[in-house]
């Protein structure tokens, strides 16, 4: 049997997924790991956890086809940061984008640095990024500036670890704060700000970068552990934009809306360098093509919060919605949704959220949709955004969580005045890991 690997690192669970030629997929095997959270704002993982979580489910896969694939394509979450030591080997914990902590240093970040670094590297300046995230690691621990040599993220220390040499695609270092993708090297604005000095005071080694296309090798041991000799590793690229590539959206009209734990809505389109006020980020895809955007960090875990604080009257999150969709929108209630800080559509790590109008007569119900609203209006309020850059959307692609509520979906649909469509493809992180292949 012909097939090919598309191997996705997510923040919480590696999915391994085989695809047939015609891009079907024929088996999935998924691995779950922590998501450590030891004091507020945090947000970290044992980097070693992941690597074994991705090899388990290769071997697991691979053994569950019974054939080796004809090559391996790399998906990885964006905005990890590991430092690692002179022998490339992890210092300390993988900080995740949603690692909040790093929003200590934001005000010694000005709005003007802010908007240059945001128009040259894409990457919107908020604690998610590893350009945040080392001011204020080098600021605060000393021990790690001292000790660290290498600074890395998921791909370059999977590569590391499976090939011998680390490697960084451009997809996900232009989602790091620290490269200018158009010019397709690392910023100096952005390595001086991260140091919090001049470009040349920055004391880490960063990867070299290549095309999401681009051809590794296992190193022998590697490959004989992992029952992949001799066959091609991809690079690959970041999640959110081989979702767009999986998902066949190449150009603006088609958006992709992902709500799940958190949420984005994304769409590709040819511009290097976008208008800072719009407050999105643009991600290279490959060659002239960006992935443009707005994420939220409030989408289901909002509902899942509520839902929890009235178990008594909505026993599950199906339930929750069904209240929530009983009555008519309290004119005079209403709810914002920041309860996790935001990025899209304020970029605010320490956003928090608000209800406003509560009086004697609301009931759960009244509650719930109020809640379900106040998600779905800042959803539609990041529409907004991306749309005034790239033009009114034709359809909506929608994927995640939320789609098993058909009712949700239709409030996207009738709050933003587009078509909804649940979007077809499985996996479409992995299944674009497997497309850059073919580039």
């Amino acid at each position: 049997m012909k097939y090919r690997i598309g191997l996705d690192l997510g923040t919480t669970t590696t999915k391994a997924c085989a695809f047939d030629e015609a891009g079907t997929m024929i088996k999935l095997v998924e691995r779950g790991y922590e998501l450590l959270q030891p004091e507020p704002g945090a947000a970290i993982q044992q980097p070693l956890a992941l690597l074994q979580a991705a090899e388990a489910a290769l071997i697991d896969l691979i053994e569950a086809v019974g054939a080796q694939p004809e090559f391996v394509s790399l998906s990885c979450a964006m905005h990890s940061l590991i430092l690692c030591d002179e022998n490339e080997e992890p210092l300390d914990y993988m900080y995740t984008w949603a690692d909040t902590r790093a929003e200590v240093v934001m005000a010694e970040i000005s709005g003007a640095e802010r908007q240059s670094l945001l128009r040259e590297t894409g990457t919107p300046v908020h604690p998610m990024s590893p350009l945040v995230k080392l001011r204020w690691l080098l600021k605060t621990q000393p021990e790690l500036r001292a000790a660290a040599v290498y600074c890395y993220d998921l791909k370059s220390l999977l590569t590391k670890y499976w090939t011998a040499n680390a490697a960084l695609d451009e997809q996900l270092a232009s989602a790091t704060g620290l490269y200018d993708a158009e010019r397709g090297s690392w910023s100096a604005a952005a390595l001086a700000v991260a140091s919090g000095g001049a470009a040349e005071d920055f004391p880490f080694t960063l990867p070299p970068v290549f095309p999401a296309n681009h051809q590794l090798h296992w190193s022998k041991e590697s490959g004989e552990r992992l029952g992949l000799t001799g066959v091609p590793l991809f690079l690959g690229g970041a999640d959110g934009v081989l979702a767009n590539l999986g998902s066949g959206i190449l150009a603006p009209g088609d958006i992709a809306l992902s709500i799940g734990t958190s949420g984005a809505l994304r769409t590709t389109h040819s511009q290097a360098r976008i208008d800072p006020a719009h407050g999105l980020f643009n991600y290279k895809m490959k060659d002239q093509l960006y992935v443009i955007g707005g994420p939220t960090n409030n989408g289901g875990k909002v509902l899942e919060y509520w839902q929890h604080l009235l178990a008594a009257h909505f026993p599950d999150m199906e339930a929750f919605v069904a209240g929530a969709l009983s009555v008519a929108p309290p004119a005079e209630l209403t709810f914002v949704p920041w309860l996790y800080g935001e990025r899209a559509p304020i970029w605010d790590a320490a956003a928090t959220a608000s209800l406003q109008g509560l009086a004697g007569h609301h009931t759960p119900a009244h509650l719930a949709r109020a809640v379900l609203e106040g998600v779905t209006a800042n959803i539609v309020r990041i529409l907004h955004q991306l749309e005034a850059v790239v033009g009114p959307a034709n359809r909506i692609l929608a994927s995640g969580g939320f789609t098993r509520s058909p009712e949700w979906v239709q409030l996207v649909g009738e709050r933003s005045g587009r078509p909804v469509e649940i979007a077809e493809a499985a996996q479409a992180s992995a299944y674009g890991a497997t497309l850059v292949a073919g580039w």
